[in-house]
């Protein structure tokens, strides 16, 4: 660590990244004393024009401490093996071919007839695709979208996903919307009697594994990693099972269930849904998180494989929202607590000890 005798000039040049490195500026942050204080007032006073770089490193540092937790053997050999892992491939939406068949007979007789039936199921074949031509949105990696479907409902698309949805809704017809990956959705409430909810007025979210049913509320759907996680922030929604082998369920606000299809387990739980849905905001913010949850979040939104080459790290724990403007950002905030360099190669993503 730096003593107290050097200069604040030395700092003149320093932006927030130099600062969140500074051994002498973590210090301060974190074990700050009179003498420490007195230092970075003068420095502020001196240089006023990086207050804001100052203060942007003090509350990143403040918002990130480790949770102490000694990893088993077992579970840093299982740690080391899922470097291998892959990231799950997407899933496209598939898209149903409209066969025609020759609508004419040979025998000239029936031409007139055959002609007008033959215009008849032209006639319905297009008025059937207008009415149900699909839209279909999706984000690159690192990419999000915000999206307002037909009823004025909005959807915020997270990255590397996929949504798609019939473009003409119609007032008998139930709203439905098809999801590959993470989106939040606030939906619009059509219904003002709860005892008698008409076909229209019905909201379905559609993924591989679930049904969401809602009126009118706001909620979060992922669906990563052999998974489905729904959080509900108002109202309420009824989730089903599309292989039938559970009974459908209620969520009630600040709840959170989570579904593991291949080993046929349900988790319910409560969280601070702000704290789940804070990726609008760029922001990663999880309940004491391990670094293997953070790195595996980073995957799924970036397309980057992230591996820690001391495994003992992926079981530590941090608490304080975790900052994800871009990749880049991300890991150096990372390597930052961890004391790692950051290697790239290629689509793989190394943090090295330094």
């Amino acid at each position: 660590m730096k003593e107290m005798d050097f200069n604040t000039g030395y700092y003149a040049d320093f932006n927030t990244e130099n600062f969140i490195s500074d051994p002498f500026f973590q210090e301060w942050v974190i074990h700050p004393d009179e003498e420490k204080n007195k230092f970075w007032i003068e420095f502020i006073e001196t240089f006023p024009l990086k207050k804001d770089d100052l203060i942007k490193a003090k509350d990143l540092l403040q918002n990130i401490a480790f949770k102490e937790d000694v990893p088993s053997d077992d579970v840093i050999e299982a740690s080391f093996k899922r470097h291998f892992e892959a990231i799950n491939e997407l899933e496209s939406v598939p898209i149903i071919p409209v066969n025609k068949t020759n609508l004419f007979s040979r025998k000239t007789w029936w031409i007139a007839a055959v002609f007008t039936g033959a215009l008849a199921v032209i006639a319905a074949l297009l008025f059937y695709e207008e009415g149900n031509k699909r839209t279909t949105y999706q984000t690159a990696f690192g990419e999000m979208k915000r999206i307002t479907l037909p009823d004025s409902s909005i959807v915020m698309l997270n990255a590397n996903s996929i949504i798609s949805f019939n473009e003409n809704w119609k007032n008998d017809v139930a709203r439905e919307v098809w999801l590959d990956g993470e989106a939040y959705f606030n939906v619009r409430h059509l219904n003002n009697d709860s005892r008698q909810i008409r076909q229209g007025e019905r909201f379905l979210v559609h993924t591989k594994d679930l049904q969401v049913e809602v009126l009118g509320t706001s909620f979060n759907i992922r669906q990563r990693r052999g998974r489905t996680e729904v959080v509900l922030e108002t109202g309420s929604i009824l989730v089903t099972f599309n292989d039938k082998k559970h009974q459908a369920f209620k969520l009630k606000p600040g709840n959170i269930f989570t579904y593991y299809p291949q080993e046929n387990k349900l988790l319910k739980d409560s969280i601070a849904a702000e704290d789940y849905t804070a990726w609008k905001q760029k922001k990663l913010i999880l309940q004491n998180p391990t670094i293997r949850e953070i790195t595996d979040y980073l995957e799924d939104n970036f397309g980057k494989k992230i591996v820690l080459e001391d495994t003992a790290l992926y079981n530590r724990r941090i608490a304080g929202p975790i900052l994800f403007d871009n990749l880049d950002d991300a890991l150096f905030i990372l390597s930052t607590v961890l004391n790692t360099n950051v290697v790239k190669q290629d689509s793989t993503i190394i943090l090295r000890p330094r």
